[in-house]
């Protein structure tokens, strides 16, 4: 004879869960159930699981003297019968009507009182005094008494309401829990076991985002070597997770990780055919084609497994202590857990485009020094404990490098002179017998830039960023003469323009020792700054177009 055990999964505990990233939208459960077996064969149905349990993803284990013959799925049970929401929406009307009959009695009594008091002793729409007074009377008894029945029916009404939507929301949590799993176990005797119980869940995500915190300090003291410079005393990045679930169960007091794999549904390599081609003939009308081979449908999350740390193609973290997360079905709030505080090799950097704007942002060039995968994620960013921006962090490695933003830095002060320009035109001769003339606009472009460090300690390095057009025609020159002696881009040259200030073309990424790597920014040339503190600098940029005369330029 089969013995049939009925858990109800809402009076036991979860133990563990594993929330996928947003993509994935899901999360793996792991329940503990303790049941009382019997020799032979037994049936363990364990209900009230939420309606979102993925049924391929079912996975039992913790059983050591018995054998799982056979684990039976059932489905979530229909939605409420339609005659519950009739009997509801026919309970509104009713309070719907009664409310609107209350009010036409309320405004009756109104009427009745405002119009008596206009009346006087001749004014008593043709009858005496005390009839009037007598037809006041029975009406305002009338209106009172019908307004009292109401009010009864009113309240009665109300809870039928009330009554009706507690009932709907009642069934709408037991349809969110009404999925079962039934276990069919052959015991070798009478006992206790556990069932650890896996299964995957919909509605569920987990998104990274960080606070990156720089303390700043000014450094070693000044001396005429080596002058007081602004340095990051420390750079810590709180690396956290904002986590939402609407999986119809509460995570109470659970064992949370979060894991950057994304499950998949189909994990078959496709194959790809033979590609046969022939001559056209010109008779038939030949289609070429190519297969890469079917996509088989797999089960959902078959046979996933968590895997903690680290494995070959995701990372999984730990969240320290106990967990609580519950469901939210109507707003959908996050929740915010902590993965990870982590203390940063970082420099600093300032970075300028006046032409842009008239100010120089300190950046952090940050390295990972954790065994972390840093994923991308919006940052908040304090400086000395202040709220400066918010930044993006991208997907970075460890030992891998980033940049943030610390904000505008106000201390150091840049101008941007208005720029100037002089047209000439010149001739010039060539050929030996008859001499030809020809006639070019030369325009000088000038640009003034003015630097000044306000800080009380020196500034380095400070990137300063302007350009120059490029020419896509040949017929159109340009000349750099200030900086000088800068040459092409692709010679790398750094020219020094005045103590502690260089010049060179600016390339986009990092540099290795020898001035390699990076790629160009076309056409922007960049100065390289150590100032000291209080100190001003003078940047001076000029260019010549040229090109023929009479003819204009435009940007393309």
């Amino acid at each position: 004879m089969t013995n049939s055990i009925e858990v109800d999964s809402t009076k036991t505990s979860i133990q563990s869960v594993c929330v996928y990233q947003e993509a994935a939208d899901c999360a793996e459960v792991q329940r503990v159930y303790s049941v009382q077996l019997k020799a032979g064969q037994n049936e363990v149905h364990l209900k009230s699981l939420p309606n979102s349990l993925q049924e391929d993803s079912i996975r039992v284990e913790g059983l050591e003297n018995a054998i799982i013959f056979d684990v039976i799925y059932k489905p979530p049970r229909p939605s409420t019968p339609a005659s519950q929401d009739a009997d509801l929406r026919a309970a509104k009307k009713r309070y719907a009507a009664l409310q609107s009959e209350k009010t036409i009695l309320e405004d009756q009594a109104r009427f009745l009182d405002e119009y008596a008091k206009t009346l006087g002793a001749d004014k008593t729409m043709g009858m005496g005094l005390d009839q009037f007074l007598k037809l006041y009377g029975d009406e305002k008894k009338r209106i009172n008494g019908a307004l009292a029945d109401l009010t009864d029916s009113l309240e009665e009404a109300k809870k039928e309401v009330t009554d009706g939507e507690k009932r709907l929301s009642q069934d709408e949590v037991g349809r969110r829990k009404s999925a079962q799993v039934t276990l069919v176990v052959l015991a070798d005797s009478d006992g206790q076991a556990e069932i650890s119980l896996w299964y995957m869940v919909e509605g569920a995500s987990w998104t990274p985002f960080y606070d990156l915190r720089a303390t700043l300090s000014p450094g070693q003291d000044s001396t005429p070597q080596t002058p007081k410079q602004t340095t990051p005393s420390s750079v810590s990045l709180q690396y956290r997770a904002s986590i939402v679930q609407d999986t119809g169960e509460d995570w109470s007091s659970v064992d949370l990780s979060l894991s950057t794999a994304s499950p998949q549904t189909d994990s078959t390599i496709p194959t790809i055919d033979s590609w046969h081609i022939g001559v056209k003939d010109g008779r038939t009308k030949q289609t070429a084609r190519m297969s890469t081979g079917s996509l088989g449908k797999g089960g959902a999350f078959r046979h996933r497994r968590i895997l903690v740390n680290e494995s070959v193609t995701s990372t999984t973290f730990v969240i320290d202590g106990k967990s609580n997360i519950p469901c939210e079905a109507n707003d959908n709030q996050a929740h915010k857990v902590v993965i990870a505080v982590i203390d940063m090799a970082a420099k600093l950097e300032w970075v300028a485009i006046p032409k842009e704007k008239q100010s120089a942002f300190l950046r952090c060039q940050v390295k990972n020094i954790s065994p972390y995968f840093l994923l991308e994620g919006q940052a908040s960013v304090y400086t000395d404990n202040n709220f400066v921006c918010k930044t993006e962090i991208p997907d970075v490695s460890p030992q891998e490098t980033f940049s943030a933003s610390l904000g505008v830095d106000p201390s150091i002060r840049i101008t941007y002179h208005p720029s100037s320009k002089k047209t000439k035109t010149h001739s010039s001769s060539f050929g030996s017998i008859l001499a030809l003339q020809s006639k070019t606009d030369v325009t000088s472009h000038t640009q003034s830039i003015t630097i000044k460090n306000a800080r009380g300690t020196r500034v380095s390095p400070l990137f300063v960023k302007d350009r120059v057009p490029v020419s896509i025609d040949s017929a159109l020159k340009v000349i750099i003469n200030e900086p000088k002696e800068l040459g092409e881009a692709k010679d790398r040259k750094e020219v020094d323009i005045a103590t502690g200030v260089k010049a060179r073309w600016a390339f986009r990424g990092d540099r290795d020792e020898g001035g390699g790597g990076g790629v160009e920014e076309e056409g922007v040339i960049e100065w390289v700054c150590d100032l000291d503190a209080g100190k001003s600098v003078d940047l001076a940029l000029a260019w010549d177009l040229i090109l023929p005369a009479g003819q204009n330029w435009e940007s393309k």
